[in-house]
């Protein structure tokens, strides 16, 4: 059978745990021959009863009584239990040096007292392995599962992405419009990006820029002059910086789906502001309050992403706000940027 490599540094640190352990039983508290100090003996009957009864008790406590009474809040129970093995580890030991070494009496009493403090400890560290060792499965857990779900919501974005896109191509092709040759290259850069720029945790902020430029530009080629289209990025200085891609663009497509069709003079204004490490996003855009409750009765799932991934990768170091104004509507995306890299 295979052991992987999580399986070998497991067994590992079982090994090493062993071995302190048995460092502790005889190198820190080697016994006494005639109430003097002697070098260690490997084969000291009591140093190697000490060793043995030490080591299950720190398993018991890490495997027993840890899950059974410490994790049940059941701390009374679990402290009784762990200076009652302790006492009585540290008897057994004091009786064998009784039984099989010359070691006067009142020293004897002196290493039970010591022994038990130590098995205390070492039942506690066996504790505390166990807790650590179950906080690190728990966080593996919590990690896989906010990869998996972050997986999925980027698989939501480019389906809903293309669809709304497609919808801007069957409008031109149905004017049989001049427009669609160059449309579909826009097309074909965007489609780019998504199979392979997206796919990566991170990319620089300069590409996330471009594909929000080309998505606009398709737009441009759809509506022309029907729409005042504004989209201005200041302090590009800091364009190097890394970011989540396709993280911006639901504001965007939000903006052009309430703010074209019955709407007197549609305008999209677009702001992104990059200052020290962080980056705001800011889409204003001319709506219909009745319309709007129209389309809203089938909404897509571009915000809705957004805010689940913005919890997920970016919590505590985010802000949205959402502000409506007479006939404008304005939402406003704040984030702070990832440190600059030559490769994200």
């Amino acid at each position: 059978m295979r052991i992987s490599s999580r399986q070998l540094v497991n067994i590992l640190l079982h090994v090493l745990f062993t071995s302190l352990i048995m460092m502790v039983a005889i190198f820190v508290m080697p016994l006494k021959d005639a109430g003097t100090a002697a070098a260690p003996n490997f084969y000291n009957v009591p140093a190697f009863l000490m060793t043995s009864l030490t080591t299950v008790a720190c398993y018991a406590s890490a495997y027993f009584l840890y899950p059974r009474f410490l994790l049940k809040r059941r701390l009374s129970i679990y402290l009784i239990l762990t200076l009652s093995i302790s006492l009585l580890i540290a008897l057994a030991t004091g009786l064998a040096s009784y039984l099989l070494t010359d070691i006067p009496v009142p020293v004897i009493w002196a290493h039970i007292v010591v022994k038990f403090f130590i098995v205390v400890f070492v039942m506690g560290t066996g504790t505390a392995y166990r807790f650590i060792m179950d906080v690190m499965k728990e966080d593996r857990k919590l990690r896989e599962g906010m990869a998996m779900e972050l997986s999925f919501l980027r698989s939501q974005v480019s389906p809903h992405f293309m669809f709304n896109t497609l919808n801007s191509m069957v409008a031109l092709a149905r004017k049989k419009s001049d427009k669609l040759e160059p449309a579909l290259m826009e097309l074909s850069n965007l489609m780019h990006y998504m199979l392979y720029d997206s796919d990566q945790e991170k990319v620089h902020l300069a590409n996330e820029i471009n594909y929000i430029q080309s998505y606009i530009d398709l737009q441009t080629l759809r509506f022309g002059h029907k729409v005042s289209i504004l989209f201005n990025v200041h302090n590009p200085a800091r364009q190097n910086s890394c970011i989540e891609p396709m993280l911006l663009i639901p504001l965007i497509e939000n903006a052009f789906k309430h703010g074209i069709g019955d709407i007197e003079e549609p305008e999209i204004d677009m702001q992104l502001d990059i200052t020290r490490n962080w980056l705001t996003l800011t889409v204003k855009n001319k709506y219909n309050p009745h319309t709007i409750a129209i389309k809203d009765k089938t909404p897509g799932i571009g915000l809705v992403n957004l805010q689940r991934r913005l919890k997920l990768l970016y919590p505590g170091k985010h802000q949205v706000s959402v502000d409506k104004s007479g006939v404008y509507y304005k939402a406003t995306l704040k984030l702070q940027l990832h440190d600059q890299m030559p490769g994200c």
